[in-house]
């Protein structure tokens, strides 16, 4: 999704919980952020505990791939 590269700049959108596939069970925290250089509005999980009442809609953020080739 960031075109060939490793990390891409975005403004984040909304806070949203996506729930953990089976047989996993909790609530990830993530945010959509829309990407500056495309327009392309992508889901990025936000790491460690607590990080997420760091982020605040409309923060500009740096976002880096997962490594997982073939998906989003």
């Amino acid at each position: 999704p960031f075109g060939g590269a490793s990390h891409a700049k975005g403004i984040v959108l909304e806070k949203v919980g996506v729930e953990a596939k089976q047989p996993n069970s909790a609530i990830r925290k993530c945010v959509r952020v829309q990407l500056i250089k495309n327009g392309k509005k992508i889901t990025a999980f936000v790491p460690r505990d607590g990080s997420l009442n760091n982020i605040e809609e409309n923060d500009e953020v740096l976002v880096a791939g997962f490594g997982r080739k073939g998906h989003a």
